[in-house]
């Protein structure tokens, strides 16, 4: 949401720097994600009149007019149509630079001289579009700058959270500073509209829990008032076109108080009776939003006599729309299902602001009435309201005082890290609208997200000084949860598979329809994530493809993920892709594909290191139909298994001796049909329990016969010897090698080089 700070401050007393505040707001959890200023940016633009203008003679799209700011006419060539002599408009004289770099120069225009450019309001950084020049008022000064009339502002664009539907609005961020120690403003109270109930209109509510208030207010307005010029400068710098009186001010009280209503024109409307209620099979609306939306059982509707006008709570219709000409007005302001509103704007992707704010949920039920007060008001003061014809109703604001919340501040020191000043923060929840009684803290209309103690601790950590929030958290405050013992598993198995040689995949859950096996949600979030995936395979075959196409033939793919398991329960499961080689081809060795046992060899070292890890549910090579899907060529393994329940690796720890180690180089000569693991058994059958660790440092066969014969090969290996407990003699650990010797001899027909 776009926040003018000088409509902010209109509400607060805030007197720091733009910089400040978005660091006070971020710090507070309301994160500001943009900073930018409205007004004229170009500097040097001045305010002309037009004495003359005629066609070009040698452009049909061109006119040539004589314009004067004051300093004397000059020529002008411009292309726009929307202008006529006498009208006072931005001038650019030769000279003037704009803020992308371009600068105006005089110059000839298929023959006629130019002297500066006529501006629109998109070329002054004024409006998004550039339909025409930007027609100044009638009494404009000649020769003013145009950054005088139109000076800048700072506009903070925050990022509201979807639990944080009071922060969508000017008032509701007032109250937010209040409680961060910026004192509100204070402000008349909005005057109650004149009481009447309205004859001739009947509101009929066919789906009271999905509409629990809904108003209805008439009024004749004059034609021809224009949205006064303060209004739309906040639209505009708020991100909104100026769209007309009736819009605007529907805009503006939205921005102003968070609570979306909608004005349609009565006497474009069929019969006397607007119904809410669930569209029929079949039903259409023509949406203000552009596009016409074929309606299903599932979407709530506000209809006439004749069929919907309006998505309740989403978009309004085109046919029932205010037009400029529009006398008779019917005001809307409801309240909407959040849950009904969020899934109808997805299913027909339409993002309004309405549907921003209602989808959320949470909204304060008592802004119905607000609001409908505060829309009257404008119009009572922008002269556009000729007459008041009163208000139909059905329901009434459902305002459920919620139970309190109990807060033992003691603990939530403890468990936050805070040293906790319990009277400035009570003060705070008292500014956001909390009520302390007896047995707990009882939250405002509009804090629907406190339901329980942790919500208040939030509260308790956005509302202190984060400086003073230490880094790391008390160990002995709260043991290890469940999901904190899973959190580390998975870490633990990611770091191991990269350590291997295998490579992250992260894909959707959500799949297309054609995905074998995935179970169809209710829901659809778009074309591409219809269905809920059964399997971590799919998503790796279709990276794998990626891959290969763009070169990368040797992978060793994973991915940790959920899936929809049995039962339709969600499971964690690892699934694993081989294929190309097993690793890169070097000098000693060859290429070595990778095969079945790849997978096979990864997932028993992962049982072997994760308490509880089972087998692979699959160990398998890609099907043909599979490798179609995926795009995939050649010979692909894949494994699938279920994730096992937490328990992490708890790696051994053993301290380094403080004593010398004494190692032991022996050259062998044995037959070369002796395997390693004879070898390493030979050794390992009378090693001490002193010797750390041996390895072999040199391979070496001689097909001449002259160095080592025909049929041996000569082995070198090194083996490392330390106590933990004292320093070794050379005589025991010549014992050792001796009794070593002699298991090589017996075992694996191993003698010294340096004897033969």
């Amino acid at each position: 949401m776009k926040v003018p700070l000088g409509w902010l401050g209109e509400w607060s007393e805030w007197k720091g720097t733009p910089t400040e505040l978005a660091d006070l707001l971020t710090q507070s959890g309301t994160e500001v994600i943009g900073m930018s200023s409205t007004g004229c940016q170009a500097k040097g633009i001045v305010a002309a009149k037009i004495l003359e203008k005629k066609p070009h003679p040698n452009a049909d799209r061109l006119t040539v007019c004589r314009v004067d700011d004051g300093t004397g006419p000059r020529q002008v060539v411009c292309g726009a149509k929307n202008h006529s002599e006498g009208d006072i408009v931005p001038l650019a004289k030769p000279g003037t630079v704009f803020p992308d770099g371009m600068t105006i120069k005089s110059a000839k225009l298929r023959g006629e001289t130019s002297e500066g450019m006529l501006c629109s309001g998109k070329e002054l950084g004024l409006a998004d579009d550039a339909e025409g020049l930007l027609l100044l008022p009638p009494t404009t000064t000649l020769g003013v700058a145009l950054e005088s009339l139109y000076p800048g502002e700072t506009v903070i664009e925050v990022e509201i959270t979807s639990n944080r539907p009071d922060l969508a609005s000017i008032a509701g961020l007032a109250r937010e500073l209040s409680a961060l120690g910026v004192p509100l403003k204070s402000r008349p109270p909005t005057p109650s509209s004149p009481e009447g109930v309205l004859t001739g209109w009947n509101v009929s509510v066919e789906e009271r829990e999905l509409c629990p208030n809904y108003t209805l207010t008439s009024f004749l307005v004059r034609t021809g008032v224009d949205s006064p010029e303060w209004m739309r400068k906040k639209l505009n710098a708020a991100g909104f076109r100026s769209l007309g009186l009736l819009v605007d001010v529907t805009n503006f009280v939205l921005l102003e108080l968070g609570q979306p209503v909608h004005v349609f024109d009565a006497e474009r409307l069929q019969g006397n009776t607007i119904t809410v209620r669930r569209a029929k099979p079949g039903e259409s609306l023509n949406g203000l939003d552009g596009g016409k939306h074929t309606l299903s059982p599932e979407d709530l509707v506000v209809a006439d006599g004749k069929g919907p006008v309006a998505l309740a709570g989403v978009v309004g219709g085109v046919e029932s729309s205010v037009q400029p000409g529009s006398r008779k007005v019917l005001l809307e302001a409801a309240s909407f299902h959040a849950g009904t509103v969020r899934r109808t704007a997805r299913r027909l992707s339409i993002s309004t602001e309405s549907a921003k704010r209602f989808g959320r949920g949470g909204l304060d039920p008592h802004l119905v009435e607000r609001a409908r007060h505060r829309v009257v008001q404008l119009l009572q003061e922008t002269g556009a309201l000729e007459r008041y014809e009163g208000v139909q109703s059905s329901g009434t604001p459902v305002v459920s005082t919620p139970p309190p919340v109990s807060l033992h501040w003691e603990r939530a020191g403890k468990v936050l890290g805070l040293n906790i000043d319990r009277a400035a923060l009570s003060q705070r929840l008292g500014a956001l609208g909390f009520r302390e009684e007896k047995s707990g803290w009882v939250a405002p209309s509009w804090r629907a997200d406190v339901r329980e103690e942790i919500d208040l601790w939030e509260e308790l950590v956005r509302l202190s000084d984060l400086a003073g929030v230490p880094s790391t958290f008390d160990n002995q405050a709260e043991g290890r949860s469940e999901e904190d013992r899973a959190n580390l598993l998975r870490r633990q198995v990611r770091s191991f598979l990269v350590e291997r040689g295998y490579s992250e995949v992260l894909s959707s859950a959500l799949v297309r329809s054609e995905e074998v096996g995935s179970v169809r949600l209710h829901v659809s979030a778009g074309p591409d994530a219809v269905g809920y995936r059964r399997s971590l395979l799919p998503g790796l075959g279709r990276a794998a493809a990626r891959n290969i196409s763009r070169g990368q033939a040797d992978l060793k793919l994973f991915e940790l993920g959920r899936i929809s398991g049995s039962g339709g329960q969600e499971e964690m499961v690892l699934g694993l892709l081989v294929t190309g080689r097993e690793r890169m081809v070097g000098w000693q060795e060859g290429e070595v594909p990778s095969d079945r046992f790849s997978l096979q060899g990864i997932w028993q070292e992962l049982a072997k290191r994760f308490p509880g890890w089972g087998q692979a549910a699959t160990v398998r090579e890609m099907s043909a139909a599979e490798k179609k899907s995926a795009g995939v060529r050649g010979t692909v393994w894949l494994a699938e298994g279920k994730v096992p329940p937490a328990t992490p690796h708890v790696a051994s720890y053993e301290p380094l001796s403080i004593f010398p180690g004494i190692q032991r180089d022996l050259a062998l000569v044995l037959p070369e049909k002796i395997t390693f693991a004879e070898v390493e058994k030979a050794i390992r059958a009378v090693a001490p329990a002193e010797m750390e660790h041996w390895v072999v440092f040199d391979r070496f066969q001689d097909s001449t016969g002259t160095r080592v014969p025909v049929g041996f090969l000569s082995l070198g290996c090194r083996l490392h010897f330390r106590s933990s407990t004292r320093t070794l003699t050379e005589e025991e650990v010549g014992g050792w090698e001796k009794s070593i010797l002699q298991s090589l001899a017996t075992r694996c027909e191993a003698k010294l080089r340096a004897v033969l």
